[in-house]
């Protein structure tokens, strides 16, 4: 629950944004266009920001990070809500926004890949991802009723100032510290930064009691205790090692992540076109009000949702039936070792038939649009492609986790590098090819060039993915004791 909580930031923030575009402008006295440029600046350091954070979270904890974030997240929305004079600070803020709010995803990877082992990653990966996706959906709506009912933007990021204080109490007092790095595998008693505040408030109360009663036991355990700590916290000084940020752009290049990378930021770049085009068709072609334009995106919300519940269940199905198929017994308690084992199989088993419909609804919801056909239809065709969009982004960023085991969040990171480049390339293109080939043929060539390029890839991952793999983490092996 909390998880799934603290992964709403970032997709809650940029759609909730949304709707205030021309109360921003008028406010500010600039163009549209203008304001625009905020929603660019937020791009790019949703880009950014899982550089820094979510690298350092496999270092320093995902819990420090998770602090350090939601509080930055929480100023910038404080100051954007009491701005109302300056265009720049606007600019400022909301870059500062973005960078606390967008590494939170690729942070929870790393969670779940600490907590659960590779066979057991989908059932709690598929809900939580789910609902976040949910909030790409939700986002205008509850923007648009924020700003209908208050008569102004302020309290769209008061709302968001409200919300990342809630996080960021509630990371404080009930998330414990989960980065092996830091805790290993549970065992370790870190120092006071990696614990809830709850467990040191019953903590100090404790001793405290423990104190006004004399007792000779709590001399000698706050001792104890505070040998071991200082023995403890030199462990862990000792065995971290500092991230380079640049990490998660070198994983762009091997020719195994690459392939990966693909198969989860493409079919996000393609949500994020259709998502594109819902105002001005259902507005221009169906002659619907804003209230309804702002209704057609909850076909695609409950898609999100019911494709990540049920795709979470079929990655853990997928995963036992590898195993069972290569006569491999998998180890629930420690986990399997992936050296040995075809991840890349299993994750990517049944890939083919989901790439089928995807072309076949992608194209289909192109022409639908095109020819303006009842609504229903572009309706449904939305739902399919959210499920499928969404099932793809979990199973690929799943396996990027599952083959950079010491470094999650870094992997994490890559992938949203990776969706954030095609995210802005599809977008930028997308007018422009409308405007000369038509909504039909446009969305033909997504599914050519994202699916087509999928069933390539897709090919590539199961035939040679696990060499490849292979071959590039003997090369870093050797590249690493090579700098010793």
């Amino acid at each position: 629950m909390i998880l799934t909580l603290t992964m709403l930031a970032s997709p809650l923030t940029a759609t909730i944004y949304l709707p205030l575009l021309p109360l921003l402008a008028n406010q500010f006295q600039v163009s549209l266009q203008a304001v625009n440029l905020t929603i660019t600046i937020y791009i790019v350091f949703q880009a950014v920001s899982p550089l820094v954070f979510a690298t350092a979270s496999d270092s320093f904890g995902r819990r420090t990070i998770y602090l350090i974030t939601y509080a930055l997240y929480s100023l910038a929305s404080l100051g954007l809500a009491l701005n109302r004079n300056s265009y720049a600070v606007l600019l400022v803020l909301r870059a500062l926004q973005s960078l606390g709010a967008s590494a939170v995803l690729a942070i929870a990877y790393g969670v779940v890949a600490d907590l659960c082992v590779p066979a057991e990653r989908g059932s709690m990966q598929g809900p939580t991802m789910g609902v976040a996706n949910l909030a790409v959906c939700v986002g205008p709506v509850i923007g648009g009723w924020i700003a209908l009912g208050s008569g102004g933007y302020q309290w769209v990021f008061w709302a968001l100032v409200i919300f990342g204080g809630l996080i960021f109490a509630t990371v404080g007092f009930a998330l414990p510290e989960t980065a092996r790095n830091v805790v290993g595998n549970g065992s370790i008693n870190t120092n006071k930064w990696s614990k809830p505040w709850w467990s040191l408030l019953t903590l100090w109360v404790t001793k405290r009691y423990i104190r006004e009663k004399g007792s000779q036991y709590s001399k000698d355990m706050e001792k104890g205790t505070s040998g071991d700590q200082v023995t403890i916290q030199g462990k862990i000084k000792s065995s971290l090692k500092v991230a380079n940020p640049w990490t998660s752009i070198r994983i762009l290049f091997w020719r195994d992540t690459a392939l990966v990378l693909w198969m989860a930021g493409s079919p996000y770049a393609v949500w994020y076109c259709v998502q594109a085009t819902i105002p001005p068709v259902y507005r221009n072609n169906y002659k619907s009000n804003e209230f309804q334009i702002g209704l057609s995106f909850l076909s695609g919300g409950f898609g999100t949702v019911l494709g990540g519940y049920a795709n979470g269940k079929l990655m853990d199905l997928n995963y036992k039936t590898t195993a069972k198929k290569i006569g491999h017994t998998v180890d629930k308690k420690y986990g399997d070792d992936l050296t040995q084992f075809p991840i890349e199989k299993a994750r990517a088993r049944g890939a083919w038939y989901i790439l089928a419909v995807y072309i076949c609804a992608l194209s289909g919801y192109g022409w639908a649009v095109h020819f303006s056909i009842h609504k229903s239809v572009p309706l449904i065709l939305q739902f399919v492609l959210a499920a499928i969009c969404t099932s793809f982004q979990q199973t690929f960023n799943a396996l990027l986790v599952d083959i950079f085991p010491a470094s999650p969040s870094t992997a994490a990171a890559s992938g949203n590098i990776t969706r954030c480049i095609l995210s802005g390339i599809a977008v930028a293109v997308l007018d422009p090819l409308v405007g000369i080939m038509g909504r039909g043929w446009f969305f033909t060539l997504l599914s050519v060039l994202s699916g087509g390029g999928g069933v390539v890839a897709n090919w590539l991952i199961n035939a040679k993915g696990m060499k490849w793999r292979n071959c590039r983490t003997r090369q870093t092996q050797h590249n690493a004791q090579g700098e010793q």
